[in-house]
């Protein structure tokens, strides 16, 4: 039964529609500099699809948090949209009128600032008290539909992504859609198929989630990155100044909750890790710093504690979770292994994705995943499906209501007899 709106339920055709993307870019503080991915060229390709409908476009997105070096102006973005579109993209500074809007011809496109530039933007409300927010009460009165593309902010209730669902009638976007039909998929395979889940990244929050919700299935969870530090230091071994970064992120406080699971027979920890070794050449000083090298040393848990900081799992654990994944019938990636960045430590996350790509059902998600393939060069189609969402692929996986979806529903529900 169908339960949200499509593009194709509506003729666009000299209508303005507004439609929330996900523009949030890795970005360089240093430099200025922001890297365009997926997620970019994506929607890029639906706003051309609303371009070539001929309806006024209004581009709504978010770049980074508040206090952190990356929230910043989408002015930039607006170059890389011109630059993708092949077209001018007119861009809306923060605080300016929306009665620019007006000005617009149909088949040309607007980019709004930054929309967490509103103090209200992520406060926690309702849809219903979204629909007061500052950006979508404004807005509502220039717009005849809103479009949410961005499934990989719809577990946000947040009033760019929620706000407009009593207003305006609200439509699933291509990008959204394909999302979630992918999803849903997996998520059948999930629950009655063998399934290998891969969870590393910088964070352990939505690995925990994914842990917490798996563990007691038939399930089998391979630790990488932040998270298999955590379950290492659960273990009982002293990672040694590895400690002290998780101490000062506050990881550590997440051990409480991981001593507290059940099955953690199924949880798999690496065998050997990959570390940073300064190395001086035989025979020179210690003063002769600069000819000191650096090198990945990958060592095994019964040389822990190390000065320093791992970064990277080592081959002996590769060697163990390939045989694992050979027997899985669903395999789902979160996060890569280690510090990708770096290239004495792309290894890990790299070898994986080889292993994935000889798998037939693979699911891979988050940003950090999407932007190591990237860096890789990988195409994302040497897998069953890779997702653009982080959280929202999470949330969805585990069972949890999304307020973007549940907005979809309710504007669905209030606006279908008014077509």
């Amino acid at each position: 039964m169908k339960q949200f709106f499509s593009l194709t339920d509506f003729n666009l055709k000299n209508k303005t529609v507004a439609v929330r993307v996900d523009l949030n870019l890795p970005y360089n503080p240093e430099t200025g500099e922001l890297t365009e991915n997926s997620r970019l060229w994506k929607h890029a390709e639906t706003i051309k699809e609303l371009v070539n409908k001929k309806a006024k476009i209004i581009v709504l997105a978010h770049q980074g948090r508040k206090g952190k070096s990356d929230f910043i102006s989408l002015e930039k973005h607006a170059e890389l949209l011109e630059k993708n579109l092949d077209k001018k993209i007119e861009f809306l500074k923060y605080g300016e009128g929306f009665d620019e809007i007006k000005k617009l011809e149909f088949g040309e496109v607007l980019l709004l600032d930054n929309v967490r530039f509103y103090d209200d933007e992520i406060k926690d409300k309702s849809i219903e008290e979204h629909a007061n927010s500052r950006l979508p009460k404004k807005l509502a009165p220039f717009i005849d539909y809103f479009v949410l593309d961005a499934f990989s902010v719809a577990h946000r209730s947040q009033a760019s992504v929620v706000g407009f669902a009593v207003l305006k009638p609200c439509i699933a976007g291509p990008v959204f859609e394909l999302e979630l039909e992918k999803l849903e998929e997996f998520k059948e395979k999930i629950k009655s198929s063998k399934t290998t889940f891969i969870l590393g990244g910088a964070k352990p929050e939505e690995p925990l989630e994914l842990i917490e919700n798996f563990v007691g299935s038939r399930s089998e969870i391979l630790t990488t990155g932040v998270i298999s530090l955590l379950f290492l230091t659960a273990e009982g071994y002293n990672l040694g100044k590895t400690e002290e970064f998780l101490r000062e992120k506050d990881y550590l406080d997440n051990l409480k909750r991981i001593n507290e699971m059940h099955s953690k027979d199924k949880i798999k920890v690496p065998v050997d890790l990959a570390v940073e070794r300064h190395t001086r050449p035989s025979g020179a000083s210690f003063l002769q710093s600069k000819k000191e090298g650096v090198k990945r040393v990958e060592i095994s848990l019964n040389e822990l504690p190390v000065e320093e900081r791992i970064l990277d799992i080592g081959k002996k654990t590769l060697e163990n979770y390939e045989k694992i994944i050979s027997g899985s019938d669903v395999v789902c990636m979160k996060g890569p292994a280690g510090v990708y960045e770096n290239k004495n430590f792309e290894s890990g996350t790299k070898k994986l994705f080889e292993i994935l790509k000889k798998h037939k059902c693979t699911l891979l998600g988050g940003g950090n995943t999407i932007d190591a393939l990237e860096k890789f060069k990988i195409p994302f189609n040497n897998f069953g499906y890779v997702s653009l969402g982080g959280g929202a692929f999470v949330e969805f996986l585990i069972g949890k209501n999304l307020p973007g979806i549940k907005a979809l529903k309710l504007s669905f529900t209030r606006f279908k007899n008014g077509r």
